[in-house]
């Protein structure tokens, strides 16, 4: 009557043996805006400008590049245009 609550145990402890441990991330664009009494937020959770625009609907926030990756630029990605059309690149 025990044994299928240890199997079940064992089991999920396998499971997270092999899992990794998480990592954080810096991501490249923050939006700032203002909460209430909270004062001043700033979230830097977005991969590109537009996301970052796209979230700031209502908020009346702004977005800037992450400011604690400016001085690493390897780091700070080259946002690409929309691809061109070759007739406009004769």
């Amino acid at each position: 009557m025990n044994y299928p609550h240890r199997t079940l145990l064992a089991f999920a402890g396998l499971v997270l043996l092999g899992q990794a441990p998480a990592q954080a991330i810096d991501y490249p664009y923050c939006m700032t805006y203002v909460q209430g009494w909270s004062g001043t937020i700033e979230q830097c959770d977005y991969t590109s400008m537009a996301q970052c625009q796209a979230s700031t609907g209502g908020l009346s926030g702004t977005c800037a590049p992450n400011w604690r990756l400016t001085q690493n630029r390897s780091v700070y990605p080259v946002e690409q245009g929309a691809p061109r059309s070759k007739r406009s690149q004769r």
